[in-house]
């Protein structure tokens, strides 16, 4: 069958991005504790910090150490594929999130920025009013162009947003009351 777009990616490498992370954060405490006292003569709030740090990075190293193993000893894989009938997705990141949809069942590939919570979140929306969330903003070298053109090329009635990287702005519903009371609503 005709693929048009595919992504894969093992979790190999997000494990050495982790690794990756746990050194830097260990150089950065390293830099803390030879600069900050030459940086302050209140020793007691140095004595303070320096109590917190000196605990929270061994958590943080642990915590990042992990994680990396967990990844490197699965190494599962992260796949996106759209074909002229399906799109499928999988992402065994956190939870096996699997499902796969008929591109004839897509109507509008939406980008929204979530103003209340400040996350990005990318949906599909479907006929029936439901949506699926893609995580792709997380996965690198996800070519997003590649990706919208193939799925309007598999359904030239999906829409998609015009530029790669735009987000529509979603406000709560008590910000979008109140914007409304002051004439701002869009």
């Amino acid at each position: 069958m005709t693929t048009y777009f595919i992504y894969t990616r093992k979790q190999r490498s997000s494990a050495l991005l982790l690794i990756l992370n746990a050194v830097v954060a260990l150089l950065l405490y390293a830099a803390a504790h030879k600069y900050l006292p030459t940086l302050t003569n209140d020793t007691h709030a140095l004595a303070q910090l320096f109590g917190v740090v000196d605990i929270a990075i061994w958590v943080v190293e642990a915590l990042l150490l992990g994680l990396a193993l967990w990844f490197w000893f699965e190494n599962k894989q992260i796949r996106v594929c759209v074909t002229p009938t399906t799109l499928s997705y999988f992402d065994p990141t956190f939870g096996d999130v699997s499902w796969q949809v008929k591109i004839s069942d897509i109507t509008e590939l939406k980008q929204i920025n979530h103003t209340g919570q400040e996350f990005m979140s990318n949906l599909i929306v479907l006929k029936n009013g439901e949506y699926r969330q893609l995580m792709y903003s997380n996965y690198r070298g996800f070519d997003r162009r590649a990706f919208f053109d193939a799925l309007v090329l598999a359904n030239p009635n999906i829409i998609v947003p015009e530029s790669i990287y735009s987000y529509k702005i979603q406000r709560p519903s008590w910000a979008k009351r109140i914007r409304k009371k002051f004439g701002l609503d869009e």
